[in-house]
């Protein structure tokens, strides 16, 4: 079981990368919105309101990172998302910044 404080960083990093969060998610196959949140639960045990989750859904499509398609299942719709060329290219700017940081934080530690 997790601290508090392990609890409350954990939380804050997720939140702080959930673009990069959910373009990684989407990278490995179409997702609706409730699928996004339960792997996110579920990875990271980190819950979402819906308040956070779709609002950023809506901007990753606006800035066209993410593309959302209407499927109707018997006679229920669902928006999908999938991944785009440009978002796959943001993704993988965010995957080599995160990976730069966590090398100087590393190397710092090093040094102390």
């Amino acid at each position: 079981m997790s601290s508090p404080v392990e609890k409350s960083l954990r939380e804050r990093l997720v939140k702080s990368h959930l673009d990069l969060i959910v373009l990684w998610l989407l990278k490995t196959k179409p997702r609706w919105g409730y699928e996004i949140n339960i792997e996110i639960r579920e990875r990271f045990k980190v819950y979402l309101s819906a308040g956070t989750l779709y609002p950023l859904l809506h901007s990753l499509e606006d800035k066209r990172y993410l593309e959302g398609v209407w499927e109707s299942e018997k006679g229920r719709g669902r928006r999908i998302y999938r991944i785009t060329p440009e978002g796959e290219l943001f993704l993988s700017a965010g995957e080599k910044a995160s990976q730069e940081l966590l090398r100087k934080l590393s190397s710092n530690s090093e040094q102390m």
